[in-house]
């Protein structure tokens, strides 16, 4: 039998009067779940959604940022295929003798060489992207970046929860009793039903006030049966109330977790910001890699050209009587080696590019090639001093590591005020139902029978060791916060002096390279000019010489320009717009360049 069959049943046994007052309770029950959804007490989750965006929006705005997270989905469980309640979840882990693995015969050298450069052709196909382009797809679609996101929401969430339980609270119960008391086989059955609709508020310096309205129904059944009367009880009972402390859990102390969450959000919009730029840092740095290692490809195939092309003429100079046997197979030897290191640079290079795709989340499957032309910053003016004092007054994470140095402060305050005796101070005022003369009684207030009430209560402080173990505890953790602040300012006002350092090192550095470079070429023209008098060896270091020089002049460019985007990272001027890219701040030139350019065209 069905639970609604059940219940028709014993409605059936029950006194015609009796079924008409349970009818009207359970009307009654209706009413108040109906009232309750009306007063918005299951508020939807767009309006939640809707203040979490206003809030992120505010707060960024505070810290001047210029990305708002914007979280697109919330999470649910979808990796759990049935297995989410699940003690033992199953292991696929399948024994070696159920593996295979296939040996392959060893090939010629020119099998392996035809393999190589069939990955390096591989390597070169797909699709071109920009370092801007690489920038914008990190913002939409980067883990880490994500990640940072959804800590700065959680953040906000926090606040919003904590914001809830400071403004007035809606509660509303609504409670069923049926008794039954049994003496010497007689039993007296009675029913009861009440409705407890409740507001509370907390006050900003500790305490807090209620209204609340008790409105019951009772009613003993056995009468009913017996000589037929309906009489009810039914009353209502208006309550207000409040406690108040006025010594322990007084004062701003009360406020603690609502200042403390508010503060927390401020400091993960820093957080977030701050974070953006170093992003925006290590994807450049990144890109800047991988353009570098590119670069040294290119020289590599020039490299592998001239050491075949001087392994061709060694073995004709032999093979005409002209030269040795020794100087021909070093050649050869050479031009061998050279196509080895560059399918070692090849897959160097290969693996670079993958990490670089998983680190902007980028599909792994998916062919790219890193676009040859990137953005260069012409070196700034510094003044030391200048810059030492600016970038540490502009640099977040300080911001918020002395600000968290006064949460600690707070925290001793608060420590402080539980050493202080409880003195609460508590009122109730109470308005019953209106008593008919014939004992009866409704759901109408009787303003004259109003009760009050007033209490203090006074705790005296006796035992407060554990208050006093606190305070000491706090005052051990300030003075350490105090330390590690003065060593990260040390510490910032070391990168700043190094930055500046590095990029006058790196100006340096890029000019010698260059010169290099020119003397590298030099000495190869003035060999092309009379090759029949010099040696294989001296050719040999004049391809290497070339090479490193040209490798060494990218390198250096790359160090410049990390450098000086390092100078203004540590400096907190570095300012990133909402897709990713660098905002060019006022004097600052920045031109495109092909510095490390490995002969492709433009995409």
């Amino acid at each position: 039998m069905n639970r609604m069959a059940s219940e028709q049943a014993v409605m059936t046994l029950v006194h015609p009067r009796i079924r008409k007052t349970l009818h009207a309770s359970r009307r009654l029950a209706v009413m108040v779940g109906f009232s309750c959804i009306l007063t918005g007490c299951y508020s939807s989750f767009n309006q939640i959604d809707d203040k979490v965006a206003a809030l992120l929006d505010d707060s960024t705005g505070g810290a001047n940022g210029d990305a708002v997270p914007a979280p697109q989905a919330w999470a649910n469980s979808q990796l759990s295929n049935g297995t989410l309640d699940t003690p033992d979840p199953p292991t696929f882990n399948p024994t070696g003798t159920s593996l295979e693995y296939e040996s392959d015969p060893n090939d010629s050298i020119d099998d392996v060489i035809a393999r190589l450069d069939a990955l390096e052709e591989g390597s070169e196909s797909g699709q071109t992207i920009t370092l801007e382009q690489a920038l914008d797809w990190a913002t939409q679609h980067g883990r880490e970046y994500q990640y940072q996101e959804e800590d700065y929401v959680i953040s906000c969430l926090r606040l919003l929860m904590e914001r809830h339980l400071w403004g007035p609270r809606l509660f509303d119960t609504f409670g069923f009793d049926f008794d039954t008391d049994g003496d010497s086989g007689l039993y007296e059955s009675s029913m009861s039903i009440v409705n407890e609709f409740r507001v509370t508020q907390r006050l900003p310096y500790g305490g807090e006030v209620s209204a609340q309205y008790l409105a019951s129904f009772a009613k003993t059944l056995q009468d009913s049966i017996n000589d037929g009367s309906l009489d009810s009880i039914s009353s209502g009972t208006i309550v207000l109330g409040a406690e108040i402390p006025l010594l322990r859990d007084a004062g701003p102390i009360a406020q603690e977790n609502l200042i403390q969450a508010e503060r927390d959000l401020t400091y993960a919009a820093r957080r977030f910001e701050d974070f953006r730029r170093r992003y925006f840092f290590e994807i450049v740095r990144d890109y800047l890699d991988l353009l570098v290692q590119r670069q040294a490809i290119g020289n590599g195939e020039t490299s592998v050209l001239l050491y075949q092309k001087l392994a061709e003429k060694e073995r004709a100079l032999y093979q005409a009587g002209r030269g040795t046997l020794t100087a021909a197979a070093l050649a050869e030897n050479s031009a061998l080696q050279q196509q080895a290191q560059q399918a070692s640079r090849w897959e160097s290079y290969r693996l670079a590019v993958d990490q670089f795709k998983v680190k902007i989340n980028w599909p792994l499957e998916d062919k790219v090639r890193i676009h040859h032309v990137a953005f260069a910053i012409e070196p700034p003016q510094v003044s030391n001093n200048e810059a030492l004092v600016a970038g540490l007054a502009r640099r977040l994470d300080l911001q918020t590591k002395r600000d968290q140095v006064v949460d600690i402060e707070r925290r001793l305050r608060n420590s402080r005020n539980q050493l202080l005796p409880d003195l609460d101070v508590s009122s109730s005022l109470a308005i019953p139902s209106e008593v008919g003369d014939d004992g009866s009684t409704s759901f109408v207030p009787e303003i004259g029978s109003t009760d009050f009430n007033i209490g203090v209560d006074l705790g005296i402080p006796l035992d407060r060791e554990i208050e006093k173990l606190k305070v000491r505890e706090i005052q051990v953790i300030l003075e350490r916060n105090r330390i590690q602040l003065s060593q990260e300012i040390d510490e910032a006002a070391v990168q700043i002096r190094a930055a500046i350092r590095d990029i006058d090192a790196n100006l340096f550095a890029l000019d010698l390279e260059k010169r290099g470079v020119e003397i590298a070429q030099l000495n190869i023209e003035s060999i092309n000019l009379n090759p029949d008098n010099v040696d294989v060896n001296t050719q040999l270091n004049a391809i290497n010489s070339l090479r490193s020089a040209e490798n060494g002049r990218a390198r250096a460019f790359r160090n410049l320009q990390v450098s000086i985007i390092e100078y203004l990272l540590y400096t907190g001027q570095l300012r990133i717009r909402a897709n990713g890219m660098m905002e060019t701040l006022p004097g600052m030139k920045m031109r495109p360049t092909e510095d490390l350019s490995y002969g492709d065209p433009p995409a």
